[in-house]
Order: structure tokens, then sequence, then C-alpha cells
């Protein structure tokens, strides 16, 4: 089994990140508190899951 080329993974990471990082503060705004700090750890808290559980494994599943 040939390994997945780290350059063409963290590429797809790059990819991926740019919309939800765009996106999502957006979306939730409305829901969040008011402490700009508690904003980013739940913004980050929900973007780190997306790109760690969904978009890595499927990139895997489709470079093996």
């Amino acid at each position: 089994m040939a390994s997945i080329n780290p350059h063409l993974l963290a590429f797809i990471n790059y990819v991926a990140l740019v919309p939800l990082v765009y996106f999502i503060p957006g979306w939730i705004d409305p829901y969040l508190p008011s402490n700009e700090l508690l904003q980013v750890c739940i913004i980050v808290g929900l973007i780190v899951p997306i790109i760690s559980y969904v978009v890595n494994p499927v990139a895997a599943y489709f470079l093996e």
C-alpha cells in the first residue's frame, strides 16, 4: 500500500479550511456570546473536528 503524499493532504486541508473559516463564524455569530476568546474557542472547536473526522478520512479514502 502506498502512503498518502503529505503535501497533497496539506493542500486538501487548506482548501477545506478556507471556506470553513470564512463561513462558519458568520453562520453561528448570532448564537455566540460576546466574549471574543469564547467565540474563537467555539469556532475552532467546530472546525477542527470537521477537518479531523470528515475531511481527512474522506481524503485518505479517495487518495488510497
